[in-house]
């Protein structure tokens, strides 16, 4: 038998290398971040190209299951991301918490890192913090001209403090959660400030030193709103919503103290869902809050409440919902202590559809 021959290798072109940087990043911008970040090791030229193929960082991704050592050495690679020297990454989406986090000198390079991604064009974070002490987020944070999504949820015991001069012009999605704010009108004037905002969510935040949540925005299609864990003190005040362009609306917990919602005119099927009452002004408030959906054609009502105020009284007669034709009931313990379901069927004229779920 002859020598088995060896593969031609001379004057076969290294076709990858030849490509120029910008096209290297953008095949890199297909792989997991986990698995352009390997190539670092290839060669010197390889060592950063990775940086600007990634537009999204997660840490409840990254950290997931990683030892202390590792934890190191995540910080490690997220300052190599942000501060390289020889590529200014644009991260697109940052989502980042503080599980890794033992005292407050801890959060210095991660605000650094958030407000790092923000000056270079962010245009969506989330933050997920677990600790009950947190210093002031950054300032950044609150007048970003790039930022489309704000995501907050905050364990913190203290009351979340919003900058006088917050103001995000090109924010689209609100989310706020499980956050205390000792000068509620100062989230009031942010949610104002943002002209283009169309989805609005808050669940369990309590918004002291307040008469008035007035959310008022032309633009807003979705508003989600949930005070299901929030104190019956913490709710002494009227909600005022003006959305004329709110297509869908949601409203879980407690009932307060009063209601106004107007120009709700664009709302296809509202979902209400009440847990428990304001005592004191539990009948006239569900009344308006019901009241301010009576256009809709389709409306999804659930009671959960042990309260025996709601529905035992006569109904207002202004509460009468001429274009209803599909109602979707869902009533908890109530039904037993006087709901009453029949007389509200009653001002329901148009209704062809009708779901009933009585436990």
């Amino acid at each position: 038998m002859g020598r088995r021959q060896q593969p031609e290798t001379v004057g076969v072109l290294d076709r990858i290398n030849n490509l120029p940087d910008s096209i290297l990043s953008h095949i890199l911008s297909f792989l997991p971040n986990k698995e352009a970040v390997r190539t670092s090791i290839l060669s010197t030229r390889w060592k950063y190209l990775f940086a600007s193929s990634i537009s999204i960082l997660d840490f409840e991704h990254c950290l997931k299951n990683l030892y202390e050592e590792d934890v190191n050495n995540f910080m490690n690679f997220v300052d190599t991301l942000l501060f390289n020297p020889r590529d200014r990454v644009h991260l697109e989406s940052f989502r980042v918490n503080d599980y890794f986090v033992d005292d407050e000198d801890d959060y210095l390079p991660l605000y650094g890192w958030i407000s790092t991604a923000l000056s270079r064009g962010l245009k969506n974070i989330g933050i997920n913090f677990i600790n009950e002490k947190v210093p002031v987020l950054p300032t950044l944070l609150f007048t970003s001209h790039s930022l489309v999504t704000l995501t907050l949820f905050l364990h913190i015991k203290d009351d979340m403090k919003i900058p006088t001069n917050a103001c995000l012009p090109n924010l689209k999605n609100l989310c706020l959660t499980n956050l205390a704010f000792e000068d509620g009108y100062s989230i009031l004037k942010l949610i104002s400030s943002c002209h283009v905002l169309e989805d609005l969510t808050i669940y369990d935040c309590c918004f002291h030193s307040i008469s008035e949540l007035n959310i008022h925005n032309l633009l807003l299609r979705r508003l989600i709103l949930c005070f299901e864990h929030v104190c019956v003190r913490d709710y002494d005040y009227v909600m005022a919503i003006d959305a004329p362009s709110l297509v869908y609306f949601e409203y879980t917990g407690i009932v307060g103290k009063g209601y106004t919602l107007s120009n709700m005119k664009s709302l296809v099927k509202p979902e209400i869902s009440i847990s428990h009452f304001h005592e004191v002004h539990s009948e006239r408030s569900a009344t308006q809050l019901l009241q301010g959906t009576c256009n809709v054609q389709s409306l999804h009502l659930a009671i959960e409440a042990f309260n025996e105020t709601f529905f035992r009284t006569h109904l207002d007669p202004k509460l009468v919902f001429h274009n209803l034709v599909e109602l979707e009931f869902h009533s908890y313990y109530c039904y037993r202590k006087g709901v009453r379901l029949v007389e509200f069927l009653h001002n329901v004229p148009n209704l062809k559809t009708l779901i009933l779920d009585l436990v």
